[in-house]
């Protein structure tokens, strides 16, 4: 009786553990010689159906995963995008070199214009010999006028008549020389008398001149050179020169086309008027008429020679080819 209900205890027992986990037991027994090929075919399945299982289970938790909640990489800094310089490759050594633009050409300076009083003439005669003789530039005119400046407009008005020449001629260069004749009382914008040398007659005088370079700024003049007086003879000319002078230097200061020449110096020495002086060749000669005022032909080559090495200097006129 104690045999049989063993046998029955452990057959239930056999039983229970066979029901509880059969797909354990059928894998484990399917690994026996004693199971048979159904029973090793039906293990199998139950392995393949339980990977199939897990496998579900694991992509149902990956969808299940917040990836918002999750801490984020920190993020990497953008990176910077070369130059086109810098990707290019490198030229080869034997690569062209680029054709550097052509400089732009300077318009030549071809037309001359001279105008003032009558000391102007004895200059322009000896400027237009050089010019021509020198540089092979035939193209000048001389507009002067005898006891004429920009004291004395309602005696003749240099401005209507410049207008009118820069109009008709349009010269490329302008040279100017007046002073000679205006060394006298003036009327001033106001239309009152200034005595001469007065400070009311110098900002009267100055305003005339400063018209008169502003006209010739507002020209198509290219370049105008203010020619300066020279040391005079006369006591009563030798203290009004130098102020006046003064004028026509601060008027070419006003525009970057006027410039003033200074002949102060060519026939000055302490003060005084040299009467005998050499020229760039070494003769010497006399340089002014027994006035004290106009150029002798030898004063005035002097007077020009200072002038066209100006022109030289500031590229207006070029050097001639030595042959």
């Amino acid at each position: 009786m104690k045999d049989r209900e063993i046998l029955l205890i452990v057959t239930s027992v056999i039983l229970t553990l066979i029901f509880s986990n059969l797909s354990l037991f059928l894998k484990s027994f399917a690994s026996t010689p004693f199971a048979s090929p159904e029973i090793k075919q039906a293990a199998r399945l139950i392995e393949i159906d339980g990977f199939r299982k897990s496998e579900q289970d694991f992509w149902s938790k990956i969808k299940d995963i917040n990836f918002d909640s999750l801490p984020k990489e920190p993020e990497l800094p953008p990176v910077e995008t070369e130059t086109k310089a810098a990707v290019e490759p490198p030229k080869p050594a034997n690569a062209k070199k680029p054709t550097p633009a052509k400089p732009q050409l300077t318009r030549p300076y071809r037309r001359f214009l001279f105008i003032g009083d009558s000391v102007m003439f004895d200059l322009g005669i000896q400027l237009q010999y050089t010019l021509k003789k020198k540089y092979n530039i035939a193209d000048t005119k001389i507009d002067y006028k005898p006891s004429t400046g920009l004291n004395r407009i309602d005696y003749y008005d240099w401005y209507a008549r410049t207008r009118q020449f820069l109009n008709n001629y349009q010269p490329d260069v302008v040279i100017v020389l007046f002073g000679a004749n205006d060394r006298q009382n003036i009327i001033d914008s106001q239309g009152k008398g200034r005595a001469v040398l007065t400070k009311e007659w110098q900002k009267a005088y100055q305003e005339r001149v400063d018209r008169y370079a502003k006209l010739l700024d507002s020209s198509s003049v290219r370049k105008v050179y203010w020619i300066g007086q020279s040391i005079p003879k006369k006591s009563s000319y030798l203290k009004a020169f130098p102020i006046m002078n003064d004028i026509y230097k601060t008027a070419s200061k006003s525009s970057s086309k006027i410039e003033y020449i200074s002949t102060w110096e060519s026939f000055g020495k302490n003060g005084k008027l040299v009467p005998v002086v050499a020229n760039k060749s070494g003769k010497r000669g006399y340089v002014k008429n027994n006035d004290g005022l106009h150029f002798t032909s030898h004063g005035a080559q002097i007077v020009s020679d200072l002038i066209v090495d100006q022109m030289l200097m500031d590229k207006i006129l070029k050097a001639p080819t030595k042959k």
